[in-house]
């Protein structure tokens, strides 16, 4: 059933704060390459003029990305098109989340000439998407997911997933109004690997740190004794960047020898207790307290980088990669920052580095579960519903959701069993698997192209796939350094508490109380996380404010919505 109703105050003031920070920077703005630029100027005319007519025709507005150069002619929207019979036409909406946020907010409060479908990358929060959803602009989609003659491919996902999948869709009020993506895969879930320089190690008679304690001696020796041999003190000793979105928060993996905390990412960084049932800010315990103390003791004998709380990923990049190596570790989840890894003499003096205890021996590392990600979701007021649901269902197609990851079929990947008995990866040399399913043929996911949407659309695949597919162009070699997922398994997989916390759905009373908080303690605690470690703010005499602060900013009334919400979901 369709919800109708006007627009929530709350909405209507988020979109008029939207419009205004929108308003200085929408001239100017160069759309994608490869497609007309509908990304600017006014919403209204823009989505009625990629509107036109036909009854197999939808309008979608997609988050664009910028490893795709063109949407119009490209092999996945081909695809779908000749599969479905159906047009597709594109209103393209900025790659940057933020912007995405406010493009979104700004159709929404029009409500006229909407474009028929939006696809974006798990840029809305739950609670925006409650917020949209009960006020009108999304249609609920519970009716169409539960009746497998509309969608045959959706109901045939196994019901341990698609349960995983329909509690990550369903919002407080009962209702999913967004279909999702779920690919888990075990590399994604612990991004926060800790490389260290084995070849500075070795020259300087050292071995591997296996603790806090031992990786300050370390680090110390590698700041020290020139170890990279240029008779200049030019050694880093622990690198990283704190805003990075892969794994390159070197304070997040420092942080875990100390107190579990996932970096952020989901929640906000709250957690569960030992006990598994109660929730608990990290930011606030003793161990955090001390991670930051130790942290504060790398920083003031020159072994913690303060570029980490200034540096951009070009900087991270750029860094990594000079001339004379001067990293002695790091935190990355990509090998990607070194180009060629394979052949990157920075790179190959580099080992990945087991999770360090700390003094009580707390051994963890930044965890997140796979969150199935919110991609797929049909405007109120769509043309042709029943068409929408028919594309929507079309992704949870087998052969679709591997074209939609691995590109085109013979060209940039495999499934010929001929082929694939040739072939191995970690995890089916481990005996996890049996046997490898899948194997990529080509690099084109990491080039601009015009193969796919790079991700940003629903999909479907189970873990056993995600893990089972191999590299089929370089043979699987257990000892070339570029070949990691074996060694992240061992090392890092098991790193986290028994349970930890899912992604919480906030009712609307709750999303309104909670919603500066939500909003702001996150800045607040990468802010004050950096003001400590650089001594900017004194831990011991400071931390009282600090927690105070905190309070203020409505801790306690986000921690009691979050407890709520947790005991919803496990109910």
């Amino acid at each position: 059933m369709k919800k109708n109703g006007k627009r929530a105050a709350a909405l209507g003031m988020a979109v008029v704060m939207a419009a205004a920070a929108l308003s200085g920077c929408q001239k100017g703005n160069g759309g994608p390459a490869g497609g007309t630029d509908r990304t600017g100027g006014d919403t209204t005319t823009a989505v009625t003029e990629a509107q036109g007519s036909g009854d197999n025709k939808l309008v979608v507005a997609i988050q664009t990305n910028s490893y795709v150069t063109d949407y119009d002619n490209n092999y996945f929207t081909k695809y779908l098109e000749d599969k479905l019979g159906i047009e597709i036409e594109f209103y393209q909406l900025p790659a940057a989340t933020d912007e995405v946020r406010t493009k979104v907010s700004l159709m929404a409060t029009s409500n006229d000439n909407l474009p028929d479908v939006l696809i974006v990358d798990n840029a809305l929060t739950p609670e925006t998407i409650l917020e949209y959803g009960s006020s009108g602009v999304f249609l609920p989609l519970n009716e169409y997911t539960e009746d497998a003659s509309r969608m045959p491919n959706y109901n045939a996902i196994p019901e341990e997933d698609k349960k995983v999948m329909e509690a990550a869709q369903t919002m407080a009020d009962g209702n999913m109004y967004s279909l999702s993506k779920y690919e888990p895969e075990t590399w994604n879930v612990t991004p926060n690997r800790m490389f260290i320089n084995k070849a500075w190690i070795d020259k300087l008679g050292l071995t591997m740190p296996t603790t806090t304690d031992e990786l300050k001696t370390v680090l110390k020796a590698f700041h020290d004794q020139d170890p990279n041999g240029n008779g200049v003190q030019d050694e880093i000793g622990a690198y990283g960047y704190q805003a990075g979105g892969y794994g390159q928060n070197i304070t997040a993996a420092l942080m875990n020898s100390f107190e579990f905390w996932n970096g952020g990412n989901l929640n906000g960084g709250l957690a569960l207790d030992k006990d598994g049932k109660t929730v608990i800010a990290p930011f606030t315990t003793e161990g955090w307290k001390a991670g930051l103390t130790y942290m504060n003791d790398l920083y003031k004998e020159g072994l913690l980088s303060p570029a980490i709380f200034t540096d951009d990923d070009t900087q991270f990049k750029a860094t990594l990669n000079e001339e004379t190596n001067v990293v002695g570790l790091v935190s990355f989840g990509s090998l990607s920052n070194y180009p060629d890894a394979a052949n990157n003499s920075n790179y190959l003096e580099m080992e990945i580095l087991n999770p360090v205890k700390g003094p009580d021996g707390t051994n963890y590392t930044p965890y997140t579960e796979y969150s199935p990600n919110q991609e797929f979701f049909i405007f109120n007021g769509c043309k042709n519903v029943e068409l929408a649901v028919k594309l929507a269902d079309a992704f949870y197609d087998h052969e679709a959701s591997t074209v939609a990851r691995f590109g085109e079929k013979g060209v940039d990947y495999t499934e010929d069993p001929a082929e694939l008995e040739k072939m191995n990866n970690a995890y089916v040399a481990a005996g996890l698997y049996d046997k490898v399913t899948l194997a990529y043929i080509s690099n084109y996911w990491l080039e601009p192209a015009a193969k796919t949407w790079h991700g940003v659309s629903p999909r479907y695949a189970s873990l056993a796939e995600m893990n089972t597919v191999a590299n089929g162009m370089v043979t699987y070699d257990p000892e070339d350094k570029t070949q990691l997922n074996a060694k992240s398994y061992e090392y890092y997989f098991d790193k986290h508490p028994e349970k930890v916390l899912p992604l919480l759905h906030y009712t609307e009373d709750e999303a309104g109380k909670i919603q500066e908080a939500l909003s702001n303690i996150p800045t607040y605690v990468n802010q004050t996380m950096a003001e400590f470690i650089t001594g900017a703010r004194d831990i011991e005499s400071g931390w009282d404010a600090y927690m105070s602060e905190l309070k203020g900013m409505g801790l306690d009334e986000w921690q009691k919505s979050a407890q709520a919400a947790y005991d919803r979901s496990v109910e």
